[in-house]
């Protein structure tokens, strides 16, 4: 839980070395308009003129196997890109951790937009 909090600050605060750490080198993250990025590539999004403006958690599951963790999440993100809003609302997503070195990492991630009703 630490972990993904802190994940989400960062973004809000565009601090790429907390990214860069908690993501494994081999890292895969889809985004939610469906495009696959890389760690460098997500690098990039966080040292680019996109700005997360919000990143509210308001729910994690957390399932543990050895050492590979799975957490499922809910909140709200916004980010834009100049005047352009790029994400706003609300998203669920899955996380893949495994254990590497002693330390969780970000395998792969997967965000996916909630559709109104």
């Amino acid at each position: 839980m630490k972990i993904q909090r802190e994940w989400a600050e960062a973004r809000v605060k565009g601090d790429s070395s907390y990214t860069r750490r908690v993501e494994a080198n081999d890292c895969t993250i889809v985004w939610p308009d469906g495009s696959i990025v890389n760690k460098q590539q997500d690098l990039q999004t966080m040292t680019s003129d996109i700005v997360f403006t919000e990143f509210k958690i308001d729910d994690l599951r957390i399932r543990l196997y050895g050492d590979t963790g799975i957490v499922v999440g809910q909140g709200t993100i916004r980010a834009h890109k100049g005047k352009q809003d790029l994400l706003r609302g609300k998203f669920v997503w899955t996380d893949t951790f495994v254990k590497q070195g002693g330390e969780w990492k970000v395998l792969a991630s997967q965000i996916t937009p909630v559709l109104e009703k």
